[in-house]
Formats: structure tokens, C-alpha cells, sequence
């Protein structure tokens, strides 16, 4: 069962549309994978749309505009349709792993391998908020101990890790601040969305020799 939820003011806002692109793909990751957080939206949209309507009374000329508009776009010929998504479905490492609809149309980069960690960057526009990857944990892998010095957002989206706070599963929307260390580990390997809006840094062994890259690996 789903343990970690955005907070209302997030659903709100998710509602509202008026998070930035990153977080806004985020919770309709969560969404997707959540019951209990998809009804709430939808009531917290019902209620934006009733707000609007009862904010300007729809005249009978408003209401002719809707029903010329409506009778238009049904009209329209197939070929004027939206393009099917793409598959549903990534390749990793031989494996293949489904996606949600809010990353089937985003372009990626290349995966970067380091050891037993994987990353392919999302390709979002220059005004978004944070940088947002798939991040794929190999069967055994762990991440170096490590703080941010921001936030941190991790969404698995199949598979389980967990660190010194926990075990996240599909779904789970966990939301970290610069205040927390940890060290997330998979034991049968897990893929994430992970969106970052600052670099890490590396707090034991070798690893912090890394964190003069920070820029690099953010």
C-alpha cells in the first residue's frame, strides 16, 4: 500500500495547474499509481470548475458559443486527433519496465552508467523548476551516503528501495529537505523518477572527492 502522499496544498495546486512542469509530472506520476489521491483531485477540480462557473453566469449567447464550439471539434476528422503516446515501456539492461502516461512523451538522454546506478536525464524545457531523470538501481545497489542541498523528490515507479527512514514502493511520493542524510539501497533493484533542484553531497569515503562535481552529476 502507498504510504507517502503529496500534501493537499500540492493536490491543489496539481488541480489548479499551477506547479512548475517537474513537480506538476511528479504528482501525476503519484496520481496514476494512487486511488485516494486521483479522487481528490478530481474533487478539488470539480470545485475549481464550480467556483468558475458560479464567478461569471454562463448567458444564453455563452452557452451557444460552447455548443458551436462542441458541435466543431466533434466535426473534426481523425487525422486533426492528438498522436498516440509512444510505448508504454523502457528498455534497461535487458529489462523491460513500464512507464506512466506523464513520461511516455518526454524525450531522454542516453543512459550514464556509473557501477550499479543508472541515469537518463528528462529533456524538459529551460524554465523548468529542478531537474528531473529516470534513476535505475540495480539488484544490490546502493547510493553513497549523502545530503542535498535542496530538495530531493523520489517516486518509485517499479521495484523498492529503501533508506534509514524506511521502504518506498510504487507510488510513494517522498519528498526530502537539506536536512536529511541517507542512504537509499535497492536489494531487487528499483526504477524512480528523481527530481533534484540542487547537487548532492557525498558525506562518507570516496565518494566525496565527487561533490567538487557537483554541477556534473546534478
Amino acid at each position: 500500500m502507498i504510504n507517502f502522499h503529496p500534501d493537499n496544498a500540492l493536490l491543489a495546486a496539481y488541480a489548479a495547474d499551477t506547479l512548475p512542469l517537474t513537480m506538476t509530472l511528479a504528482v501525476a506520476i503519484h496520481v496514476e499509481f494512487c486511488p485516494a489521491c486521483a479522487q481528490r483531485v478530481a474533487e478539488l477540480e470539480r470545485k475549481l470548475a464550480e467556483n468558475i462557473l458560479l464567478a461569471a453566469p454562463v448567458s444564453p449567447a455563452d452557452e451557444l458559443q460552447f455548443d458551436d464550439m462542441l458541435s466543431y471539434i466533434l466535426q473534426q476528422p481523425e487525422s486533426a486527433a492528438l498522436q498516440p503516446m509512444t510505448e508504454p515501456t523502457i528498455e534497461i539492461q535487458g529489462q523491460v519496465f513500464w512507464l506512466p502516461r506523464a513520461l511516455r512523451r518526454l524525450a531522454r538522454q542516453n543512459w550514464q552508467q556509473m557501477g550499479n546506478i543508472g541515469r537518463s536525464r528528462l529533456l524538459l524545457d529551460e524554465q523548468s523548476t529542478g531537474r528531473a531523470s529516470l534513476m535505475y538501481l540495480s539488484a544490490g545497489a546502493a547510493v553513497p551516503r549523502h545530503v542535498h542541498k535542496g530538495m530531493e523528490l523520489t517516486l518509485p515507479i517499479s521495484g523498492a528501495f529503501r533508506d534509514e527512514f524506511g521502504e518506498y514502493i510504487p507510488g510513494d511520493f517522498i519528498l526530502r529537505d537539506s536536512q536529511v542524510t541517507h542512504q537509499p539501497q535497492s536489494k531487487e533493484g528499483c526504477l524512480c523518477f528523481a527530481l533534484l533542484d540542487a547537487p548532492v553531497q557525498f558525506t562518507q569515503g570516496l565518494p566525496r572527492l565527487l561533490n567538487n562535481f557537483g554541477e556534473l552529476l546534478y
